[in-house]
């Protein structure tokens, strides 16, 4: 589902994309449009632009992932970079594309999370002045971090999904089975009480249980 207020680029993608292997459900052009679709369809991925006119796309990501939906949200902005990265995960998102980047890209940006990973920008070097390091999360009582009932092999397994890793990935990094690493995330999710593997990830992130 492609949540954009520009006619073009809506058009484009529901063209380019196909090609690519991804069927597109629809489209909307606002917010409150694509919120609608998106709860109706539960598509695999919802890619939602950054600037919609009724509401901001960080706001969209964060409604959608509150409802609970199975779709995984990709934040589409026209000038991506670190800090929007960290916002985009904050509010749950599983990814964050630039507009910059080609079909190919953005295709496989969305192949890997339809199939469980997480995709954010990283810096361009030559396009992109490096970005001031980021504050240090505010440390929380140990009672008050959710992520102090995570075992280790739990955090491991959280650390690689927040660095893109898919499931047979992380497996075989890990040497582990899939169906483990599937246990492990299902027992990070009802732990942290979170939503989705994005939202698991913004927690950790927020308590300084691992980086990325």
């Amino acid at each position: 589902m492609i949540v954009d207020p520009h006619p073009g680029m809506r058009d484009g993608l529901a063209l380019l994309l196909p090609p690519e292997g991804m069927a597109v459900l629809g489209s909307a052009s606002t917010g409150a449009g694509g919120e609608a679709l998106i709860a109706r369809h539960e598509p695999d991925v919802a890619l939602v632009a950054a600037d919609l006119p009724d509401v901001g796309g960080i706001a969209l990501v964060r409604r959608l992932v509150h409802r609970g939906l199975r779709s995984a949200v990709v934040l589409y902005a026209d000038d991506a970079d670190c800090e929007d990265s960290a916002a985009a995960v904050n509010a749950g998102a599983a990814g964050l594309v630039a507009k910059r980047r080609s079909i190919g890209e953005l295709a496989e940006a969305l192949r890997s999370v339809a199939t469980g990973g997480l995709w954010f920008e990283e810096r361009d070097d030559e396009l992109l002045a490096p970005p001031p390091a980021p504050a240090a999360p505010l440390p929380l009582p140990p009672q008050q971090r959710r992520t102090s009932t995570l075992s280790s092999s739990e955090l491991r397994v959280l650390a690689l999904v927040a660095e893109g890793g898919s499931t047979e990935a992380t497996a075989e990094a890990l040497s582990l089975s899939p169906h483990t690493v599937r246990t492990h995330m299902r027992n990070v999710m009802r732990k942290l009480e979170a939503s989705s593997r994005a939202h698991a990830v913004a927690i950790a992130i927020r308590e300084a249980a691992i980086e990325i």
